[in-house]
């Protein structure tokens, strides 16, 4: 039965083992990994500036790729995409586990990043093709929220395997985890009966260029949301570190925020699909924002529990929010190639975020980087108030915009049908 006659329960379960449990394998390796790479660079000698580096690398692998990988998705097929992610993953895991030299290691982590980004754009594009509007809040934010259960259990369970058993043992086990998801995903995902004609030959530019308010305006708003979600995670352990908590409670801290974080998928995902994207998009900015700008002056464990704790309740508020404007957002025609751009305009805010705020800590202060950031979240609060539109009941600007199926003149339509 095609998904769009579904029930919403039967849509989660048909995407089950498809999807959600190669996104639940990928999301435990990758959070191993974030855990993984920088001590093991510490451990050969290398200092936290190139310990940073190596975390960035996989950071800007996963932003470059999405353009590239989008484009592919739209020459080929979702699936295809997919499969190349999670084989380029596994090969990068491989890559980790020769415990190569310190330049071996960070060509890994980038090549980790790239596949990291073309599985997350091609699966965004197969849910965005495959479910329908009303059902899509709740079906990404699903998958948000495994994504936040990985990012838990990965790095607790890398931290005890390397502690018993080493760096080799968990860099083979991340690897395995993502040769499991690939095999998964030959086995069960299956080309998608394309609802829209999304696989269209269309230059990124292109796109780029016919959607530039789109990606201004709402786009401009998700980069401040990526900017927030980042600097949350650098700033609440480096604050506790500020104010004399052991790294025991600082984790705690962590733990329990991301804990409520994590709880908030299922909340997040019914309110986006009955009340609307844009209460959750401007709760989830304001709630970050607000506990940014408090942060400073949480001086001892409850305080900072509790401005922690609003910090992963606003991030809960917008599990799934970026992925799911984006699809409500994309074209008729060319939608892989505006999905690849909509995640690369989200991942600059994501990259830039810790050497924007580490700059300012360091010329000016921790207090200023907070204040900053705070504000950033507010703008943000202010442009999604004016020009992001409510997506949820009627198709806006992507498809008004698309509603033709020539730019600059060349017919956008496909030329074959698409395949089943």
């Amino acid at each position: 039965m095609p998904r769009s006659k579904l029930s919403i329960t039967e849509t989660l379960s048909s995407l089950s083992v498809s999807i959600y449990l190669p996104s639940m394998l990928t999301a435990i390796g990758r959070g191993g990994a974030l855990v993984a790479l920088p001590l093991y660079v510490l451990d050969q000698g290398g200092g936290p500036f190139l310990a940073a580096l190596v975390v960035g690398l996989r950071s800007l692998g996963t932003m470059v790729s999405n353009v590239p990988s989008s484009q592919l998705a739209a020459i080929q097929s979702d699936k295809a995409v997919m499969l190349l992610g999670l084989a380029t993953m596994t090969v990068a895991a491989v890559g980790l586990a020769s415990l190569s030299s310190l330049a071996f290691l960070c060509a890994s982590a980038l090549l980790l990043g790239a596949g990291s980004g073309s599985w997350i754009v091609a699966r965004l594009l197969h849910i965005t093709e495959s479910v329908r509007l009303e059902q899509r809040g709740r079906t990404i934010s699903v998958m948000a929220g495994i994504e936040r259960a990985g990012a838990l259990i990965g790095p607790a369970l890398a931290g005890f395997a390397l502690q018993s058993f080493g760096y080799l043992f968990v860099f083979a086990g991340i690897g395995c985890l993502f040769l499991a998801a690939f095999l998964l995903c030959l086995w069960k995902t299956s080309k998608i009966k394309v609802r829209t004609s999304s696989r269209v030959s269309i230059g990124v530019v292109q796109i780029t260029i016919r959607f530039y308010q789109v990606f201004l305006k709402s786009g401009s708003v998700m980069l401040c949301l990526s900017y927030l979600r980042n600097a949350r995670i650098f700033l609440i352990p480096v604050w506790g570190v500020a104010i004399g908590l052991s790294p025991g409670e600082i984790g705690l801290v962590m733990s329990l925020s991301s804990a409520i974080d994590m709880l908030m998928f299922l909340p997040a995902g019914y309110v986006l699909d009955t009340l609307g994207r844009k209460i959750n998009l401007i709760s989830s900015l304001v709630l970050m924002s607000c506990s940014t700008v408090l942060l400073p002056l949480a001086g001892s464990f409850v305080p900072f529990l509790i401005v922690a704790m609003f910090a992963g309740l606003g991030n809960g508020l917008g599990t799934g929010i970026v992925m799911t404007i984006g699809g409500d957002l994309s074209p008729r025609y060319g939608r892989s190639q505006f999905l690849g751009v909509w995640r690369l305009v989200g991942d600059v805010g994501g990259v830039v975020s810790p050497f924007a705020i580490g700059m300012i800590a360091q010329s000016a202060s921790m207090l200023i980087a907070c204040a900053f950031s705070g504000m950033l979240g507010f703008v943000g609060v202010a442009l999604a108030f004016w020009f992001v539109p409510e997506t949820l009941k009627k198709r806006v600007i992507g498809q008004e915009l698309s509603a033709s199926p020539k730019v600059d003149g060349a017919d956008l339509r496909p030329r074959e049908k698409s395949e089943a």
